[in-house]
């Protein structure tokens, strides 16, 4: 049965799209269709694995298709569909309706797949998601998305303190498959336009031999003139059963970006990761440069450089890319 469902929901996301973006019953101003894509040529310049270098090839690491009804000044609806490289059947990346003003001015609430209040804020302020996720996405920290409900508005009222709750089902946006849920919460502080300060964390528990995880997460960004640099981190503790010392992972990353000349912008970015796995021990060091060239308001061409070192390998994998990032 729940096989069944999920190959309903993996079927049912175009069609419903396409039928509520080209309905003739509703007003075009009230709906609005865009769409993002992340294009790379890719080269292997080292690996761990030596079979694997001077590997190449063209390909889409994303692609958006998004549509934004606007029922009314309080109601709105999101429909988004993802296009993965690993995944290339469209699925269901955004559905929500969204409510604001629920509990009074600046209080809204979303309801079905959305994003959890964890690293949207470092997302935005890193500003390169065409190039790599932030490192708790980019970790299996917290998932991107949730199929929940979750509440977010002002603390004060100028906007300069702003909260985020939300409990969800913990699995991605896929059916549930179980009674446990994960509760989401993280504080947002703006104590000047050049500063911005996040802190969060969230509660998990399982049906397996996981009893529980905490993890919690801060984020720094300050924009000067001409440059932003940002650190984030984050500590996750698993508890296992019957086990004394159960799974931690804590990593940090930091990053900039420096505004060369009108339409060109140099990007570099350092992560470090580590675990401790039920007393086994690892880390790994993700490191990333390039240089941003903006032909177009929603047009940037990028080159750049990944290196990602696991402390078991003695070599790293080094790939050098092309990467578009088109919004349309």
């Amino acid at each position: 049965m729940l096989n069944q469902r999920r190959k309903v929901l993996k079927t049912l996301p175009l069609c419903m799209l396409l039928l509520l973006s080209f309905s003739p019953s509703r007003a075009q101003d009230n709906v609005k269709i865009s769409g993002l894509a992340y294009l790379d040529y890719r080269y292997v310049l080292t690996s761990p694995d030596s079979d694997e270098e001077g590997e190449n090839g063209f390909g889409y690491r994303r692609l958006y298709l998004t549509s934004d009804f606007t029922l009314s000044e309080t109601f709105s609806v999101r429909a988004r569909l993802e296009a993965a490289d690993n995944k290339r059947t469209p699925f269901l990346k955004d559905l929500y309706v969204h409510w604001k003003n629920i509990i009074g001015k600046g209080h809204n609430l979303m309801m079905g797949i959305t994003s959890p209040p964890t690293y949207t804020v470092s997302e935005d302020f890193w500003g390169y998601r065409s190039l790599e996720k932030t490192i708790q996405d980019l970790n299996k920290i917290v998932s991107s998305r949730d199929l929940g409900i979750k509440l977010n508005g002002n603390i004060a009222s100028d906007g300069s303190l702003k909260y985020g709750v939300m409990v969800g089902n913990d699995t991605g946006g896929d059916a549930e498959e179980d009674k446990n849920k994960r509760v989401y919460g993280q504080i947002e502080w703006y104590p000047s336009d050049a500063l911005t300060l996040t802190a969060g964390a969230d509660y998990a528990t399982y049906f397996d031999d996981r009893k529980n995880h905490v993890n919690i997460n801060s984020f720094a960004g300050f924009k000067g003139e001409g440059f932003r640099v940002g650190a984030e981190g984050f500590y996750k503790i698993t508890d296992i059963e019957g086990v004394e010392n159960g799974i931690d992972l804590y990593g940090i990353t930091l990053f900039g970006a420096v505004q060369l000349q009108e339409a060109w912008e140099a990007i570099v970015r350092v992560d470090q990761v580590e675990r401790d796995n039920l007393g086994v021990t690892s880390s790994n060091t993700f490191f990333l440069t390039g240089v941003a060239f903006s032909p177009h308001e929603d047009i940037q061409i990028i080159p750049n450089v990944l290196v990602d070192k696991e402390s078991a390998n003695d070599d790293p994998l080094i790939t050098g890319r092309l990467t578009v990032n088109v919004n349309f």
